[in-house]
């Protein structure tokens, strides 16, 4: 088929559609049919009908994969969806605002900043969209609008910000859409590797610091604590009677609030070290006396920030050390923390009760490469036994033989 294209002449233009592909299943194989329109050098163009198919794939998983294809198809074409808004309908910048006002209140500070954050490259593309036009297609277009040059894991929880402010609005307005990230075709998530110091390393960091970030470097590697949690402590918290520390709260921007989860909340064994140590601080000249009884606070009589404690001095002091690695620096002392552990040959339970994750899966993911070396290790030992084994059997089956 050929036509000339629509210069004022006779010929009219061929109207070239928005295509979505033309989907048939046969005996189990989902198929895809298009038109390509390919221009020629009279000027004319010839529409070519073309098609895919997908064995073995199930409809959701071909039409991912079609994507992709029927997203250059209508581009070359120069077609476009057009998205009809109707009047009067409530847009995402509504369910935003609203959002804002009744459930952010209620987030913790740091997940709030994260929201916020999310929300900054999710309305200015969806924003002034009714909620009846967030369908899979457009999400995907706004997926891989966002993908280039972020990770998996980023477009991801911006994926799912977008899906628990919609879970608010079901609460407020009628006929929100709902999707899952199942629907969508999402980028690869590549796992960090997380960052560890060695125990000469740790040592010469805390040897080099000076207070307050020497004993906060202590409280964290002797404990395991998240840096906002040691950040939180107050004296309350300190029992000596018992040898224990209480974790109770968490500090973000120089506020106080709760941990990260209920899982969060523990009492973690105060080691005769770990007593010393903190008893010298708070004797001592760089302890603040403040009216919440915090055992570390700056000038403000406010915790610490941990950003500002980073930047100001962990950082500087790794640098100086020639120790310092791109990363959640303070977040490395504690992987540090659960490897000495597991190397010195506590259990993960063990650990994942000291570092309270929420379950032993989320340690075994994080340490697998301890776990590895452990195993290598097992596998040596068993190897050892087995050969010192099999050669008694030989030697047992010559006597019995003579």
């Amino acid at each position: 088929m050929s036509a000339k294209e629509n210069t004022g002449g006779k010929n009219p233009a061929v109207r070239r559609r928005f295509q979505d592909g033309n989907w048939r299943n046969r005996n189990g194989v989902w198929s895809c049919k298009y038109r390509e329109y390919v221009s020629q050098p009279d000027g004319t163009y010839t529409v070519k009908e073309r098609g895919k198919s997908f064995p073995g794939l199930s409809e959701r998983a071909a039409r991912a994969a079609m994507k992709p294809i029927l997203d250059a198809v209508n581009a070359t074409n120069g077609s476009q969806a057009q998205t009809v808004i109707p009047k009067n309908g409530v847009t995402l910048n509504d369910v935003a605002e609203k959002w804002r006002k009744l459930a952010a209140p209620n987030q913790k500070p740091r997940g709030l900043e994260t929201s916020e954050s999310h929300l900054r490259r999710i309305l200015p593309e969806l924003g002034a969209l009714p909620l009846s036009a967030l369908d899979n297609e457009k999400l995907q277009q706004f997926v891989r609008k966002i993908s280039p040059g972020r990770t998996g894991k980023t477009v991801e929880n911006i994926m799912l910000t977008l899906s628990g402010i919609l879970g608010h609005a079901r609460k407020w307005f009628k006929d929100v859409p709902t999707f899952k990230l199942s629907d969508l075709s999402m980028p690869e998530k590549v796992k960090p590797e997380p960052h560890f110091y060695e125990v000469e390393e740790i040592k010469r960091l805390i040897k080099a610091a000076r207070d307050p970030l020497k004993t906060i470097l202590l409280v964290l590697v002797l404990t395991g604590m998240r840096i906002n949690e040691a950040l939180a402590l107050r004296l309350e918290d300190l029992d000596y009677r018992r040898k224990v520390v209480h974790v109770r709260h968490s500090a973000y921007n120089g506020t106080l609030g709760t941990p990260k989860s209920d899982a969060s909340v523990a009492s973690l064994h105060m080691q005769p070290e770990l007593e010393v140590a903190l008893r010298k601080f708070i004797n001592g000249k760089h302890y603040r006396k403040n009216p919440d009884g915090l055992v570390f606070c700056n000038r403000q009589m406010r915790p610490y920030s941990d950003n500002k404690l980073r930047e100001k001095m962990l950082r500087p002091l790794l640098q100086k050390l020639n120790m310092y690695k791109p990363g959640k620096v303070f977040h490395a002392i504690r992987h540090t923390a659960g490897s000495i552990m597991l190397e010195s040959g506590a259990s993960v339970l063990n650990v994942q009760k000291q570092l309270r994750h929420s379950s032993a899966t989320v340690t075994l993911n994080v340490y697998s490469h301890i776990l590895g070396d452990s195993q290598r290790n097992a596998a040596n030992i068993l190897a050892r036994t087995l050969v010192g084994l099999g050669g008694k059997m030989k030697s047992i089956r010559k006597v019995k033989a003579a």
